[in-house]
């Protein structure tokens, strides 16, 4: 492997869904970097150090920076590495010739097989962390779209910044927990936003119906 820096895509949360070339990779790394749960189910037992990601972003990225010399080192991110994602950000501080990047399954793609449906016409918003978008000029300019929640920024939220601006004529689904044993996607109505219960993380599909 010429690259030392490495970015593997782990998937929305089952470990069975990361490549066979992100487990292979694993396997080399001297030193590897994610959350508790990435570590856990993917380090296991072997001899890499690791570094834990607990809201510390940029110090493990120092960290790595200034313990790296010839290691082989493996950042694990959950999903797509680079939609809105902490591979972002090792690409910027380490350069696009130290990296590659090892794609994972993304929880958009996940949620549109398990309903069996093409996501080929949909645009995708992220909310998590609050971007500042607009939520009700995202409704009103697109009739297909996929909105990345967070518990902060959920139905609730939703609800309150779009108010009366839709009636009856969209189609909503929401998908928590992916791949986990308690996943859950279900379509959902407008007028239940408020009574919906609310995971860590979740995705919401809206479709615009034909009137």
């Amino acid at each position: 492997m010429d690259k030392k820096i490495f970015i593997i895509g782990c998937g929305p949360g089952t470990k069975d869904l990361i490549t066979l070339r992100g487990k292979k990779v694993i396997k080399e790394a001297d030193l590897i970097v994610g959350s508790r749960r990435l570590i856990a189910d993917f380090a296991g037992k072997g001899g890499a150090k690791t570094i834990v990601l607990e809201n510390n972003y940029q110090k493990a990225i120092e960290d790595v920076d200034r313990l790296k010399g010839d290691k082989r080192i493996v950042f694990l991110v959950s999903g797509d590495p680079l939609f809105h994602s902490l591979g972002e950000r090792i690409i910027e501080r380490f350069g696009m010739e130290s990296c590659e990047v090892i794609p994972g399954v993304s929880s958009f793609q996940y949620a549109f097989c398990q309903l069996k449906e093409s996501w080929k016409d949909y645009r995708v918003f992220s909310i998590h962390g609050d971007k500042g978008m607009d939520i009700g000029k995202i409704f009103k300019e697109n009739d297909k779209f996929i909105l990345l929640l967070d518990p902060e920024h959920n139905l609730k939220f939703i609800k309150r910044q779009i108010g009366a601006i839709i009636g009856g004529k969209y189609r909503f689904y929401v998908a928590s927990n992916l791949s986990m044993p308690t996943e859950k996607i279900s379509g959902i109505s407008f007028a239940d936003f408020d009574n919906s219960p609310e995971e860590s993380l979740s995705i919401m599909i809206v479709r615009r119906e034909d009137e």
